[in-house]
């Protein structure tokens, strides 16, 4: 499984939750605090939030600075110190819904992934409709690599009318592991990007699908200059993205691509092996990794086709097959798995115009497929 999941997090609406000004011990530091976020400075602001809370003695206080320092934490990329703060003050008595959700976040975003099913589930005993609690622990099985039981959630949550686009990222990366079209995801995301322009993660993943399932570096470069520009923390997402496009600019740069055929032959034929022995994801990885190194082998397209007919996926059959007919317009055994892959999805207008090309290379099979064809109209 490709390690691509950039889904989360930015899911919930975090809210900031403030103290009025006052006189108690620690609302000078506070203040201060208050001013520091609006310029942004987040670091000046955890340092005078941290003071405050020594000093503070209201309980009521102590319950809202720490939230907030948690909030700021969380933004500072310190999940799991922010996790701390918002446990303290539910410690402390805050059971505010906001609260646990602040809390359920970071814990997920720390990868404290059965800390954060218990605040989860607290939350579904307490709202057992409540669509965000659906798509945090959707993101909660993702991160476990349950995947059925992750898109169940994150589906719940998007029938609940909460469209968000981690939820999207989520859903449509489950859908590529399941096999889907790596070409039609990419080009979901590429819509996604137009309804939200700002969703770092969504250039990042485009990114990914091209490198590693598209093997289109120039798309890669692109997408990845795009999510630097707007990446201005020093994460560690931020930092594999710059090293992933350093890697890529300099294999572009790169006059002629070494290719090694011994061993782009041996990765179609350990692909087929898998694919006579039923063992079909193997076959699609080893058929990938082949393509990979030489995108010019049209059998790797047609084989890896295939491999995703026999596990049902008929758009990604009938994308590989269209990719070995770009390379060979006249191979015949691609043209027949793209009609019959249009026929299985029920686009028999696609499914006819294929099989009639195929007619005139006089395919014997062409015949039997437009009978089939025909029928289905009919019924």
């Amino acid at each position: 499984m490709k390690s691509i999941l950039y889904a989360f997090i930015g899911l919930t609406a975090l809210l900031l939750l403030f103290v009025g000004c006052g006189n108690e011990a620690g609302d000078r530091e506070h203040q201060k605090a208050q001013k520091a976020l609006q310029e942004q400075d987040l670091i000046r602001a955890r340092s005078l939030l941290e003071k405050s809370l020594r000093e503070t003695i209201s309980i009521k206080a102590k319950i809202q600075r720490s939230n907030q320092l948690g909030l700021i934490l969380w933004e500072l990329n310190e999940p799991q110190a922010a996790a701390q703060h918002f446990h303290k003050a539910i410690e402390l008595g805050g059971s505010s819904t906001t609260l646990l959700f602040n809390q359920a976040v970071s814990l997920l975003d720390a990868g404290q992934l059965e800390e954060a099913n218990l605040v989860l589930q607290n939350l579904q005993n307490q709202n057992p409709d409540h669509p965000t609690i659906h798509a945090l622990l959707g993101l909660y099985h993702l991160q476990k690599g349950a995947l059925p039981e992750a898109l169940q959630q994150i589906e719940a949550a998007q029938n609940k009318k909460l469209n968000h686009p981690t939820l999207f990222t989520a859903h449509a990366l489950i859908r590529l592991q399941n096999g889907d079209d790596p070409a039609a995801i990419r080009a979901q995301f590429d819509q996604r990007t137009n309804v939200n322009p700002a969703h770092l993660p969504l250039y990042f993943n485009l990114a990914m699908i091209s490198k590693n399932y598209l093997n289109d570096l120039e798309a890669a470069q692109n997408y990845l200059t795009t999510y630097l520009a707007s990446s201005n923390q020093e994460t560690p997402r931020h930092t594999q993205a710059q090293t992933m496009l350093d890697e890529i600019t300099l294999q572009l740069t790169q006059t002629e691509q070494t290719l090694h055929p011994a061993q782009v032959r041996s990765l179609i034929q350990k692909g087929t092996e898998k694919l006579e022995s039923n063992a079909y994801t193997d076959a699609i990885n080893l058929f990938r990794e082949a393509i990979q190194q030489d995108p010019q082998q049209r059998d790797a397209y047609y084989n890896l086709g295939l491999a995703h007919y026999y596990l049902n996926n008929f758009t990604a059959t009938a994308a590989a097959c269209q990719k070995a007919l770009d390379l060979d317009n006249t191979f015949a055994n691609a043209r027949y798995m793209l009609a019959l892959a249009h026929y299985r999805a029920n686009q028999l207008d696609q499914a006819e115009a294929e099989a009639q090309q195929l007619a005139t290379q006089q395919d014997a099979r062409a015949a039997v497929l437009l009978s089939h064809i025909e029928t289905a109209r009919q019924r």
